[in-house]
């Protein structure tokens, strides 16, 4: 039996990955060099925390506008826009310190201007994704598109902490900056928004009036709902990349090299997250692949804190974990928003998803601060444990209710339809008793 053969990808698709990852390498290198500034002059954990929250805040409070505009502007220039900005930004940085600024105020700025940028990248980069990538094959992309991300967030954190300790940290800041202008190259080379995906075309004009038919009827998707369970994954990075540097070097008593072998053993791991999620989601769905995905991620997390090789044997299947969980969560939301909302879901999802992890992340590193780091790692576990288990029962009862009133429509549709047809029938019959009755002509 021969089968269809699914679409190859696009250039858009083509070009979007690789961007992907170069611009996750550049923002996880800047995270990374910035981290290690701050800690290594106040010695804290929540000094690190307040760096953290010097990123989020901008993209918490302009996520949602960034959104909207990116719905209605073009979306690929907002992107190439963003890393121009981010460039500039990080070109400026290594100047700074070259000047004598203060290496703690030069990374809060620095990083506070970043984020900026990138609260405006998310959401554009994002809806440009659902703009050039078609339906049949978004669940691949964003597969690959989440090893993209883990990739080059991981591997920025490895080649981080080596360089740092073999050159410094102003050669990652200058090697940040190159990062941003070949993603915006990538961009250009995507080429302008199609014919036929504006609005007003039979396409968009199509799916608006499905989603209306789907609002009257009640089935509209729970986006918050897919929202939060995708913003699980934000709580984790924000607060990982924060306790896993305190464990290593503090915890642990290593340096900052072996923080890059760590993170360099979970992008390993998140090299194979697409494979399995296909092999999870073809026997489950998506809802169910990312719990499952998350709670084993939290179990292994747990682990991570017994001991330093503990960590190393652990940590690519956490990866695995965490990413076909991100990968579900990512690709349920995008399928259920509007495409020409896309920009403000996800600017949205940014924006609230941040807000969660600066709050964990404060309260997690005053626990850290009062207690050890350990604890950290089981309050983190914990809290993606009941998140998202309550997300998924509470979506899963969504779908069943869903299920049930289309079940219910369907019978009253066909129950409507055999009232119509009976009274029909009766006629026929009586038309036939009357030509019965009626002499036939010699």
């Amino acid at each position: 039996m021969s089968t269809i053969a699914p679409p190859r990808p696009n250039r858009a698709e083509r070009l979007l990955i690789p961007a992907t990852f170069i611009t996750n390498l550049g923002n996880g290198i800047q995270l990374t060099a910035a981290s290690y500034l701050v800690f290594t002059e106040a010695n804290t954990m929540l000094a690190v925390s307040w760096l953290m929250i010097a990123v989020t805040i901008p993209q918490v409070a302009l996520s949602l506008f960034f959104g909207k505009l990116a719905d209605r502007f073009d979306r690929r220039t907002l992107a190439m826009v963003s890393d121009l900005a981010s460039a500039a930004a990080a070109i400026g940085l290594p100047v700074w310190l070259a000047l004598g600024g203060n290496p703690s105020t030069v990374s809060y700025v620095a990083s506070f201007v970043l984020s900026i940028s990138a609260a405006l990248f998310f959401p554009a980069s994002n809806a440009l994704i659902k703009e050039r990538i078609p339906e049949s094959r978004l669940a691949q992309f964003n597969g690959n598109a989440e090893i993209a991300i883990q990739g080059g967030t991981l591997a920025s954190a490895a080649l981080g902490g080596w360089v740092i300790v073999w050159v410094g940290t102003t050669s990652l800041f200058y090697f940040n900056a190159i990062t941003f202008l070949v993603s915006a190259a990538l961009l250009f080379f995507i080429g302008r928004r199609p014919a036929g995906k504006g609005a007003g075309t039979p396409e968009t004009v199509a799916k608006a009036a499905a989603a209306a038919a789907a609002r009257l009827t009640g089935s509209r998707p729970p986006l918050a709902r897919l929202a939060v369970l995708y913003i699980i994954g934000n709580i984790v990075i924000i607060v990982g990349n924060s306790i896993m540097l305190v464990l290593v070097i503090e915890g642990f008593k290593s340096n900052a090299g072996y923080l890059g072998i760590v993170d360099a053993l979970f992008g390993i791991g998140a090299l194979f997250a697409a494979w399995a999620f296909k092999k999870i989601s073809s026997k489950a769905t998506v809802l169910k692949t990312a719990l499952i995905g998350y709670l084993a991620f939290a179990v292994l997390l747990s682990l991570e804190s017994v001991h330093l090789y503990a960590m190393m044997a652990v940590i690519p299947f956490a990866a695995i974990a965490f990413c076909v969980a991100r990968i579900s969560a990512r690709t349920a939301l995008m399928s259920a928003a509007p495409e020409e909302k896309t920009g403000f879901v996800f600017g949205a999802t940014n924006a609230f998803g941040l807000a969660a992890g600066t709050t964990a992340v404060v309260l997690i590193s005053l626990l850290v601060d009062s207690t050890n780091v350990k604890n950290g790692f089981y309050a983190l576990s914990a809290l993606v444990v009941v998140i998202a288990t309550i997300t998924v029962i509470s979506l899963s009862k969504h779908d069943r209710e869903v299920a049930a009133a289309a079940a219910a429509e369907e019978s009253e549709a066909v129950a409507g339809a055999a009232e119509v047809a009976e009274p029909a029938a009766e006629v026929t019959e009586r038309a036939a008793e009357a030509r019965e009755s009626v002499p036939a002509k010699v």
